[in-house]
């Protein structure tokens, strides 16, 4: 009797006690994070020159080196103009002209506002052989609404999987991302980070860019988009300047910046990354010679520099005081921290936080970003009497930029 009053007591537990036990089970097989995991990859093979508005000579040099130089074969894609533009000049003439300018001589043009066209064999043709693609500005929707998943997409991955080069800047940039920044067509040509369409070519996986960036005060757009697409990579994109996507890495070419929405704040001093709370809006930005990792969202330094190990009894003899143009009131002061050598400036009471560096070889030390060389100066007893601190400095004869130096 005692048993089947006990089963019965079990049977009247209340349902709502049973569901809470059975919510509490489902939550505690639950990931313990939310965060996305997702990669942003470069293409295997082939570049890409994504740009933010403007092209400096730096940057056409890099194009026409990587599309083959004068045995290159150009096909531009200029389907983002507007049809005012098109009607204007319709067989490109004036466009064909600034690019033979720069070198190229085999051009050949492609365009459509129909993607049943676009997804024909005869009209993909100048594509089969092209070592190098240019997608012009304008808006990035119309190249999207003409090509996207069409043949010429395909065709287009195939340029790069020989090996060739794909470039573009303002529309022609965005459309290389995974996410269509700007891509849509709002009223009063308002056109927001956020749009419709979405979608790009995927060049680069799980990534937008922006261009147009800091001249056009857009740097706090990227936050916006990042509230619904956490797993993108936000790459702000300045005019005149470009990243040269190979592999999973770029590098920044030109005048100006590129921001880096990546959840992190990297330090370009000490070459350290703190990942931000949630919520927090921070980027940063990389300049000319800068590079970054796209799979491992993380700006490479100093990778390819092998500092030489000094002695304790070495450091020391760099240890001191250096005046600077002879002044009393602005001097460099050496010294050693926590076994590192360290650079600092001081104006009279106002002293900079000390920066590391690092010995190359003798007499020649470079800072943790590679930007500044000392060169310390011997009288001829040997005695250091000074150094001089420049940028991008001269090694064994050669002009030895960080991203110069091979692995």
């Amino acid at each position: 009797m005692k048993f089947k009053k006990s089963i019965r007591n079990i049977l009247h537990i209340p349902s709502l006690f049973l569901l809470l036990i059975l919510f509490i089970s489902c939550q505690n097989s639950l990931p313990k994070t939310n965060k996305v995991a997702s990669q942003s990859l470069g293409p295997k093979n082939g570049a890409l020159l994504i740009g933010g508005g403007g092209m400096t000579a730096a940057m056409w040099q890099v194009f026409f080196e990587l599309a083959g130089s004068e045995s290159s074969k150009l096909v531009i894609i200029p389907t983002a103009f507007d049809e005012n533009s098109i009607n204007y000049d319709p067989e490109f003439k004036i466009l064909k002209r600034q690019f033979e300018a720069r070198g190229f001589n085999d051009i050949q043009f492609m365009h459509t506002r129909d993607s049943l066209i676009a997804n024909t064999d005869d009209f993909v043709k100048p594509l089969k052989t092209a070592t190098a693609v240019w997608l012009t500005g304008g808006r990035q929707w119309r190249t999207a609404d003409a090509y996207l998943h069409t043949k010429v997409h395909t065709e287009l991955k195939n340029v790069l999987n020989r090996g060739g080069i794909i470039g573009g800047h303002s529309a022609g940039a965005s459309i290389q991302g995974s996410y269509l920044a700007r891509g849509g067509r709002g009223l009063g040509a308002n056109y927001k980070i956020i749009s419709d369409p979405e979608v790009g070519f995927g060049f680069v996986t799980h990534t937008a860019f922006d261009q147009h960036h800091l001249y056009r005060n857009r740097q706090y757009d990227m936050f916006d988009l990042l509230k619904i697409k956490p797993e993108l990579l936000g790459i702000g994109i300045d005019e005149d300047t470009a990243v040269l996507v190979q592999g999973n890495e770029f590098e920044v070419i030109g005048n100006k910046y590129v921001a880096i929405y990546d959840g992190t704040f990297w330090s370009p001093y000490f070459n350290t990354i703190d990942t931000l709370e949630t919520g927090k809006n921070k980027f940063y930005v990389l300049k000319n010679g800068d590079k970054y990792n796209l799979k491992k969202r993380r700006v490479q330094r100093n990778r390819f520099l092998k500092p030489k190990i000094l002695t304790p009894r070495d450091q020391k003899e760099y240890v001191g005081n250096y005046l600077f143009e002879k002044s009393s009131v602005f001097w460099n002061n050496i010294l050693i921290e926590n076994d590192t050598l360290k650079f600092q400036i001081i104006r009279r009471n106002i002293a900079k936080e000390p920066i590391p560096i690092y010995a190359y070889q003798k007499d020649l030390f470079f800072d943790t970003d590679a930007e500044l060389w000392f060169h310390f100066k011997r009288d001829s007893l040997g005695v250091i009497i000074g150094f001089d601190k420049r940028t991008h400095q001269f090694i064994d004869a050669k002009s030895q930029r960080f991203n110069g130096i091979k692995e």
